[in-house]
């Protein structure tokens, strides 16, 4: 299967910054096909959709998936998907969302089906297996969906000082055969969903 998840570490889409990112998303899809964002994350804002359809709205048609929408309309989305996207934001919100309308199945599905799913900051933690979470310089290790093939834990947002704090957690877990990136903003990783070969795009560093 070709690489098709993008495990982005953040960045300000609307200036720029994941240009690089988002021009191989567009190049990995058929120009005209759906493309569904959800906003979950960072509690719907339509300013986020508005951006998302900004810069990719020219090369797809853009869905934006809500929590108003329903759930049903969710489903569809995914079903019918080319690309979905996860935006950023608050990751509790985009677990529990997907987990309790049951979405991580059909996620699961549309990536075996080839469907092209990108996660930005929030939404790349939802996607492996487990990530580092910072807050206040406290750093505690959470669970994803584990839908990248191999055992893959993230670190977003990451420079090279916060990677070395995450490491050392890391290294006391239970995920010690497991593999840590430092995602730096303006960088991706982009895995298969059957493969635990990556490759990286953008701008920014990734540490391992």
């Amino acid at each position: 299967m070709e690489k098709n998840i993008f495990i982005i570490g953040g960045g300000e889409i609307a200036k720029g910054e994941t240009q690089e990112i988002d021009e191989s998303i567009m190049k990995s899809a058929i120009k005209g096909s759906s493309f569904v964002f959800f906003g979950t994350a960072a509690g719907d804002a339509e300013g986020y959709g508005e951006i998302i359809n900004k810069i990719f709205g020219d090369y797809f048609n853009v869905t934006v998936a809500t929590e108003a929408k329903g759930q049903e309309f969710s489903e569809n989305a995914i079903k019918n998907a080319s690309v979905i996207y996860l935006g950023g934001g608050t990751t509790k919100f985009l677990i529990d969302h997907f987990e309790k309308w049951n979405l991580v199945p059909l996620l699961r599905e549309a990536i075996e089906r080839g469907v092209i799913v990108a996660g930005m900051s929030a939404g790349a933690q939802a996607l492996v297996e487990w990530y580092i979470h910072e807050e206040d310089e406290l750093y505690e290790i959470r669970k994803g969906w584990n839908l990248t093939a191999g055992s893959v834990g993230v670190l977003v947002h990451a420079t090279e000082e916060s990677f070395n704090r995450a490491k050392n957690l890391f290294s006391d877990s239970k995920y010690t055969n497991s593999k840590l990136y430092g995602i730096a903003e303006g960088a991706a990783l982009v895995f298969g969903g059957n493969s635990s070969s990556f490759s990286k795009i953008g701008a920014g560093k990734i540490w391992t």
